[in-house]
This record gives C-alpha cells, structure tokens and sequence, in this order.
C-alpha cells in the first residue's frame, strides 16, 4: 500500500511491448480477461440487481469464474514472481484514477454535518481493530508463517494495519451505486472508510520508512533515513498541488466562460497534472491515494473543467477501469493452490477483522445514537478489503513478517469480506428506503421552532436542521427565480447539502440538409441548452456557496418527467421538490399558462411526490421595489448603492432586500407555508410577516402588531396533544414563541366576515409582498373557503387562494409559493404514473 511495483520484471525479449516489463502475448490473455469479466459481469448484475446487491459483487463472481477458466495458467513467456506482478500496476493506476472521482463527487457540505459523528465513529473502530490484531498477533504466527519473524513487533504491527484497513473506494463505490451517500448514516460510513483507509496508509507508510522494518534503532536511522526524506517530499508536493489546484483551475474556468466543456488542449493539461501529481507519492515508494483524494476534494466542483473532467473520466472508469478493478479479486485466486492450510487462515482474517470493527461500531452506537443491528450492519462495510491488504505482500514477505501461502489467505479473506459486503449493504438500503417513505418529508419536520421536537427541547436558540431540496427549472430563462428561492432557503451554505436541480429542455427537430447534418445541429441544440443552464447555475454557486448538482434531461412527456422529478427527489431524501407553477407572466403583466403540458407536469408531481411540494408562480417582470428587491439575482450580487437593502424589518430597524408574507387559514399546507416562511425569516435579508384568517364569528378582536399579539401571550391556552382540531393551535403558538416573540417575524389576525372580505384582503397586497407563501388547501377549514368555489375550480392545481394571488394582473404583485405538505401514505397514489 505504501509501494508501488512494475509488473512482469522478466519477459520474453522476442515479444516485448511498449509497456515496459509486459510481453505481448501477457497482455493479449489479459485483455481477453478484461473483456470476459466485464461481459459476465453485466450478465450476472441483470440477476443480482434484483435483490438490490451492488454491481462489484457481480464483478467479483465473473472474476472468479474466469479465474477457473484456466485463462490465468495460460500466461507464457512470463516469469511472475507472484500475483501482485501481473495486476500491480494496473491496481494502483486504477485506485488513484477512482479515488479522485470520489473525492471530486464528495458532498462536502454534508460531510462537514457528520464530521464529529464520523470521527467517533472511526476512533471506535480503528482503536478496537488495533486491539483485536496486537492480542492475537502471537496466536497468527503458525497459521501465516513456517520461518520465525525477525521480531514480534513487526508482525504486530503488520497485522494491524491489516485487520484495521479499510477498502474505501470499495465501500464507496457500494454506496454511491446503492446511492447511500444522500443518508446521514450511508455518509457515516463512506467517511469512516475513507478515514480508516487514510489512517492505515499512514501508518504503512511509517511502519515502511522506519526502523521497525530493518531493525535498527540507532538515532541517525530515524533523522536520516532516505525513506523518511522522500516522505517529506511527497507531502510537500502533495500539499503544494492541492494549494494550487483552485487557483489554476479557476484559471481554466475563465478562459472557458459560457462552454459547456474546457477546450481539448484544456482537458488534456488538466488529466496530465493531475496524473503526474497523483504519481510523485508512487515513484517516491509511497502510496498516492492520499494525494489523488485531497486533489479531488480541493478541485472546485463550479464551472466548465469539474464537469469536463468529470465527463472524460466517468464514462471508462464506471464501464471499464472498475469492473476489472473488482474482477481481479476474483481471477487471482489460484485454485491449484487452494488447501486447508490456506482456506482456514483467509477465513480466520475475515473473522478477526469483522470481530474488531463489531465491537468498535456497537461501542459507538449509544454515543452516535443508532441501534446496534445498524452499527453491525456498518462495520460489515467497513470490513470490506478489496486489495488493500495484498498491495503490501512484497514488504511482508521481504521483511519475514510471513511466506507466500498468505498471499493466497488474504485474497481469500479479501473475496469473502467484499461478497457479504453486498447482503449488509442492501439490507441499508432496504431499512433507509423504508425509512424515507414513512417519514413525514415536511418542511414543517426540520424547521427550528414549529416542531414538537423543539418545544419539548425548549432550547433557547434552536437551530435549523438539515433540509434537503430538489428544484426543477425549464429554462435558463425561468431558472433565477427557483435558485434565489433555494438560496434564501438555506441558513448556512457551508453546511447545506448538495441540490440537485432537475434541468428539463427539449430537443429542437431541424430540418436536415444531409449528410449528417441534422444529427450535428441537434446535437448543438442541445448542448445550448444545456449550457445556458451551466452559466446560470454557475453564477448561483459562486454567488451564494451553494453546492448545486445539475441533471440535464430530456422532455418526454409531463408524465414520464413527473415521474423522472419524483424518483429523483426520492433519490436525493429530499424533503421539498421545487418546480415552476404553469402560470408564467407576460411582458404586460398578466398571467397565462402558455404550454398545458406544464400544468399536465404539476397536476402529475402534486399527485405523486415523495415530499412537499412548492410551486413558484414566478413574476420577474414586477414593477414595483416597495416590496423588496427582485427574485432573479442572488443576493449578494444585488446593486452594491442600496447595500442589497432597501427596506425596514416589520418587527425592528433592521434593513431587509425582501419583505415576504405567510398566509394562514388552517390545515398541513397552510401550515408548511408558514413553515417555509419561518425558514426564510431566519435568512438576515428577509422581513417576514404571517395573516392568520379567522372568522369575525371566532375572535372578537383583530391584532394587527406583535406588540398586541404579545398582550395576549398569556391568555393563550396551549391545548393537549390528544385534543381534536388543535394542531393549527400548537403549530401557530410554537412559531409565536420561537419567531414572533423574538422579533423575527410578525404575527398579524385578519378578521374576515364574507368571502369577498378573503378576496378584497388578497388583492390589496399587490405592491406590499415580493413573496406571498399560501397552502394549496383541500384541507382547510370550511368556513373559511366557502363562497370560493369559483376559484377552486379554476385552479385545481394551486388551490382557490393562490389562484385569486395568480390571477392579479398588477405590475406590482409579487411572486406566489403554494405549499402542498408530504402526507405519508402505506401505498403509492393511484393517479401516480407507474414507475
């Protein structure tokens, strides 16, 4: 692990290739090999991706298979000294190419929330891992050796970086097919794998370059050893790559501003530097995963060069380079070889090493608060080998730490601890899917201060939790205005997950003028398109620090693209799907729905979404800036003589860009629009006020300030939770404690007698709002929606309220948010469209 090999050091001089030290025919039966797996491999997934098992134990299975082909005997004109020579390089070549993949794909967003959870969790499991090796590092000795080792402590020690290693892009590569990464947990553990993994090199690296591997414990060894002196120039040019690789990229970017790929000659610099980076630690006789995974985590993920290296490298290394990389586990297995003396030890180093990470994940799980089974199920990722344990065979062997018969127990081990990997992984899978769908996906459930959760806690400054969306833009025309609503939804964007933004364009038919013209344009039409959503998205990142993910797809029908937008928000855990509303306004200000396969898109999302849903009647051509400042720029690229705020806070002096209104009449939606709204209120440039509409009939009095609504603060009864019909009452206290009574939004009762006293209120907020939040409705109280049935009907998709909100014509009304909240239902809505 912290060595590099060439493979095949002695060949046939008759039949040598341009790679060096591989004959022609070794690298012809190794090429058929490749393919043999790769085609078996997809054979056997058709079968086992039923049963939710990863595409590497397929590819594992198919190595096997082809191992027992006799392909591997049939090797000539080669004198390999072992396994190891034969793959050794194309191993570690492939390990430093996937890890950097891993680490460019990386939510560092969200890896930032589990940073303290991941380094209990690992502490757990390396201390544990540790313990087991150093107690039955004596008890291994006549199972791994027939010669005594030069010392205890050596085998000590390399048995412990053995049992406690971790296969890191074998688990990451389970999770991030399983799609695990989206899950707190499935976070947990790629990071813990990934900790371990860099723990174990380092320690390899040590255990390589010190006096514990020649014995020698005079001073000079360690202040002079060359080893240690080329460890400190391969952390020094590793550092000073990672230091330069933002400021170099960037570069890059802006030399390709408005493309949607870096130029060729731009690409090729790019993978050149990034190959020769990754290689120093490898040439120095270290291991470069390090150096390739800091590279992949400081590449900025914004911009032309992420997406073309990532566009260059994805397609072969998930087609090719991986499933030859697993296969190889497999194929080096020497079935001739296979005996008791050999079977027994692979299969005791599984035990061993899944006996250490059990303990260390059921030690952390109280403190980590997640149930045993689950932790069990963990550390069975995390002992997940792949060919981290064989890639230091040559250093134990050379250093009498055990003979060549461990060689053979170790890929044993490695291909039993990686084959149960898959069962534990869909088990995760199974549990997290089921706990996704009978969750309430609300805003309402991860909104400081209008939970149950918070007024139980009582804490005095509660802060919000991590609150996952999906938005789903049309056009880089419309797009400004769903990315500002998503910035202002976020509080903190160093800590704010990944977005994925559904990026939904139809391809234009031209008129073919032969040849392979036709095939050309459309090609080009596409890719504008699509590259006018790259610069709008781009500009958002940077702008605001959101992490933002853009997935281009093909319209093909508001059916089967409600169904692509509700499995992607499943996908992602989100709990709000934003989309446009199919009212779009004209230049003259009036609203219309110019295409009925948008409003066909919202009826099928509003019937089958896995969580809330918000739909933004957008108005970019609003007039009037008494309200606030317009939706369609970040808003820190807001004009810089206004400071970005114009306006007062309706509870304080303090200057807001936005002021924005929750309207409130009763029932879930009304209540996620009021949860949306205090969401907002927590971002310093909103100024948020929440009308609650009640029935003359009900209240006597009206209270039109929070200092009056905090007169009544005391004579407000807190009803029970068993008490029917008073969930409107718990929700709307919750948010006066947490929100109106701290000066963060306002708390306003309208006293309505008629449904034109409902209607005459709505119309008169043009001009007043840049944003008015409403429910759907379809659960709101009666009383107060009768006489709007004229409405109801009009706007089946966006309830009566937002359709009298939608159907101003003034230049001076803001935008609208209708809030449909997640119900959990046992089974999948009828009128969903099948999947």
């Amino acid at each position: 692990m912290g060595r590099s090999y060439y493979a095949c050091p002695q060949v046939d001089a008759l039949v040598r290739t341009p790679i060096p030290g591989v004959a022609l025919d070794m690298l012809f039966l190794v090429a058929i090999q490749g393919a043999a797996v790769i085609v078996l491999g997809k054979f056997l997934h058709l079968f086992l991706r039923r049963y939710n098992q990863p595409s590497a134990v397929s590819q594992i299975l198919a190595g096997v298979a082809v191992g027992g082909m006799g392909l591997r005997s049939a090797i000539v004109h080669v004198d390999v000294d072992n396994v190891e020579d034969m793959y050794g390089s194309y191993i570690s070549a492939a390990r430093l190419i996937y890890v950097f993949l891993v680490g460019l794909d990386l939510d560092l967003a969200a890896l930032q929330n589990a940073t303290r959870r991941c380094v209990a969790f690992t502490y757990a499991i390396v201390a544990a891992s540790l313990l087991v090796a150093a107690i039955v590092s004596s008890g291994l000795y006549g199972s791994m050796m027939h010669s005594p080792v030069r010392t205890p402590e050596l085998l000590a020690a390399t048995l412990m970086v053995a049992l406690t290693n971790t296969s890191s892009i074998s688990v990451a590569r389970i999770a991030g097919e399983l799609n695990l990464t989206v899950t707190e947990n499935g976070r947990l553990v790629v990071a813990s794998a990934i900790a371990t993994n860099l723990i174990c090199v380092l320690g390899d690296g040590v255990l390589s370059s010190t006096a514990l591997n020649k014995v020698k414990k005079t001073q000079d060894i360690y202040l002079g050893s060359p080893q240690i002196t080329k460890g400190f120039l391969a952390l020094g040019v590793a550092g000073a790559a990672v230091w330069l690789v933002r400021p170099a990229v960037t570069r890059v970017n802006a030399r390709n501003v408005g493309r949607h790929h870096v130029r060729t000659r731009d690409l090729a610099a790019m993978l050149a530097a990034l190959w020769c980076v990754s290689n120093v630690p490898q040439v120095l006789g270290f291991d470069g995963l390090p150096t390739s995974l800091a590279l992949g985590l400081a590449f900025p993920r914004e911009g032309p060069a992420a997406r073309s290296v990532a566009d260059a490298l994805g397609p072969p290394v998930n087609g090719v380079v991986l499933p030859f990389y697993f296969a190889t586990i497999g194929m080096r297995l020497d079935f001739n070889a296979m005996s008791g003396a050999i079977i027994v030890p692979g299969v005791l180093l599984t035990l061993l090493g899944l006996f250490g990470k059990a303990v260390g994940a059921a030690a952390a799980a109280p403190y980590l608060d997640i149930p045993v089974s689950d932790a069990l199920r963990y550390s069975v990722l995390l002992n997940v080998k792949g060919h981290v344990d064989t890639m230091n065979m040559k250093f134990a062997k050379s250093e009498g730490v055990w003979a060549e018969q461990a060689l053979y127990a170790m890929i044993i081990g490695n291909l039993i601890s990686t084959l149960i990997a898959g069962p534990a992984a869909a088990a995760v899978l199974r549990k997290e899917k089921e706990a996704y769908r009978t969750r309430h996906q609300a805003v309402e459930s991860v909104t400081s201060g209008v939970t149950q959760e918070e007024e139980e806690d009582d804490e005095e400054n509660p802060l919000p939790q991590e609150l996952r969306m999906c938005a789903c833009v049309h056009s880089a025309h419309a797009a400004p205005g769903v990315l500002s609503l998503v910035e202002l939804l976020v509080s903190a964007p160093q800590a704010q997950p990944a977005i994925n933004v559904l990026h939904f364009f139809e391809v234009q038919q031209q008129q073919p003028r032969g040849g392979d013209t036709d095939d050309d344009e459309e090609e080009e039409t596409r890719n504008d398109a699509v590259t006018e959503m790259n610069t709008v998205v781009d500009v958002f990142a940077r702008a605001t620090g959101v992490s933002f993910r853009q997935v281009d797809v093909v319209r093909r029908g508001a059916a089967k693209d409600a169904q692509v937008a509700c499995r992607r928000a499943a996908e992602a855990h989100a709990a709000l799907l934003l989309l446009p509303s199919y009212k779009e306004q004209r230049y003259d200000g009036r609203m219309a729905c110019r295409l009925e396969e948008r409003r066909q898109l919202n009826h099928h999302v509003l019937a089958c979404a896995p969580c809330s849903v918000g739909l933004l009647v957008d108005r970019p051509y609003r007039s009037s800036s008494g309200a606030g400042a317009s939706f369609q720029t970040p808003t820190s690229l807001l004009p810089p003589d206004t400071g970005g705020r114009t306006l007062l806070h309706p509870c304080s002096d303090r200057a807001v860009a936005h002021v924005v209104a929750a309207l409130f009449f009763g029932g879930p939606d009304d209540r996620e629009a009021v949860s949306v709204g205090a969401r907002l209120a927590e971002h310093p440039t909103i100024g948020l006020t929440v009308f609650r509409f009640v029935q003359r009939s009900t209240y006597d009095s009206v209270t039109s300030s929070a200092s009056g609504a905090r007169s009544r603060r005391d004579d407000l009864v807190v009803p029970t939770a068993g008490e029917e019909g008073d969930v409107d009452e718990r929700f709307l206290w919750r948010f006066y404690e947490n929100y109106a009574s701290r000066e963060m939004a306002m708390y306003v009762e309208k006293v309505v007698e008629t449904p034109a006293d409902v209607v005459e209120t709505l119309q008169g907020m043009a001009g007043m709002f840049s944003l008015v939040i409403v429910g759907r409705g379809g659960r709101q109280p009666v009383e107060l929606m009768a006489g709007l049935e004229r409405w109801a009907e009009a706007g089946g998709e966006l309830g009566p309220v937002a359709e009298i909100l939608a159907s101003i014509e003034s230049m001076e009304m803001g935008s609208v948010l209708v809030m449909q909240q997640h119900k959990v239902a046992l089974m999948p809505s009828s009128s969903c469209p099948r999947r």
